[in-house]
């Protein structure tokens, strides 16, 4: 979901450039044509934002629009989505997708002295309806999937998890997608134990750091009693007993996070390493032996991926927390709170 923010490169702007400089501002990415056709808004917060669209016929990518672009109005292209736009967005565009297929999407900024972005694969499903938010800060790009639905007379968003990075169908065309290996057991075996003596792994399985917390019984209950004396009225007790059990959700995802970081770890390390031919895995794989001294190479991946791992962290708790704000958001439009309490717990 994160990604670092980096002065842009010459390809970088002579992109931007391009794309100011023709007939763009609505992309050239034509909308699907299929009856049952996902629909997804790309909402960005930040300027000179895009989102590009691939496929196995447009491995070199297909514009959508650009957003928030001084010299520019923003594209106006809608697909008369179901959920609305968030009340907050500074811009946003509307597409429509095939279904059934896999592509990959892109996010990109620049804001003249940084360029950010963070690519994903994504397998629309029919009629479904999605939502990818871009934000930036000083440091930091953040993009956001979620799977919008209409529960209720409710708008709900769902978290979607950004895990997979290479895409198969592109797999060689390009720069942007290097040629990679298909998986042997004898592959996943040296990938593996490449991943195994990594740094991150290394020092995140080290039992004697494991620290997890969940909520005790007595943290739930001052959780609770600070909340009752703040609202100023009195709830009925099922209200009460379903912000228990919110909180302990909560609690558990929280714990967990260590776990499937490592998990998403993994797999993003392995999307890397089957860029590597079998030679290569076989002397990676080695054990660490003090005569044995390891590649640049494998050095600068494994630094690299000990960065991407404090990225992937901060995704994987962006979306606990996600969950658990639209948890007690629906649990306070159930039972009418926001009508009585200002700082009710409400959605974006």
């Amino acid at each position: 979901m994160f990604a670092l923010r980096c002065p842009p490169s010459l390809f970088a702007l002579s992109a931007l450039f391009v794309l100011l400089g023709g007939c763009s501002v609505n992309g050239s990415y034509p909308d699907a044509t299929e009856p049952d056709a996902a629909k997804l808004r790309f909402v960005a917060d930040t300027s000179n934002a895009t989102l590009d669209y691939f496929d196995a016929a447009h491995c070199d990518g297909q514009t959508t629009g650009i957003l928030n672009n001084l010299l520019l109005g923003d594209t106006a292209r809608r697909v008369g989505m179901s959920v609305p736009a968030p009340k907050d967005a500074k811009g946003y565009l509307e597409v429509k997708l095939k279904p059934g297929e896999q592509i990959h999407l892109r996010t990109n900024m620049n804001t003249g002295y940084a360029v950010c972005g963070k690519g994903f694969n994504l397998t629309p499903e029919a009629n479904a309806e999605y939502e990818v938010r871009f934000k930036a800060d000083s440091k930091y790009c953040m993009t956001q999937l979620q799977r919008l639905q209409r529960i209720d007379g409710k708008d709900v968003r769902t978290p979607i998890p950004l895990v997979k990075n290479d895409f198969p169908a592109c797999a060689g065309r390009n720069p942007l997608f290097p040629k990679t290996y298909p998986d042997t057991p004898h592959r996943l075996e040296l990938m593996n134990r490449v991943i195994d003596k990594s740094l991150v792994v290394t020092v995140k399985t080290d039992p004697a750091k494991e620290k997890v917390e969940n909520y005790s019984p007595e943290k739930l209950d001052t959780l609770i009693s600070e909340r009752k004396a703040k609202l100023g009225f009195d709830l009925p007790a099922d209200y009460w007993t379903l912000y228990r059990e919110n909180l302990k959700t909560f609690g558990d995802d929280m714990a967990q996070n260590k776990a499937h970081s490592l998990e998403r770890f993994k797999d993003e390390y392995q999307v890397r390493l089957r860029q590597l031919k079998d030679e290569q895995l076989e002397q990676w794989a080695l054990p660490k032996t003090a005569n044995a001294k390891p590649e640049k190479a494998e050095i600068d991946l494994d630094v690299a991926m000990m960065v991407e791992y404090f990225r992937i962290g901060n995704g994987v708790t962006v979306e606990a927390v996600d969950r658990h704000l639209e948890r007690m958001a629906r649990m306070d439009e159930r039972y009418e709170v926001c009508a009585r309490f200002a700082e009710c717990w409400k959605r974006n």
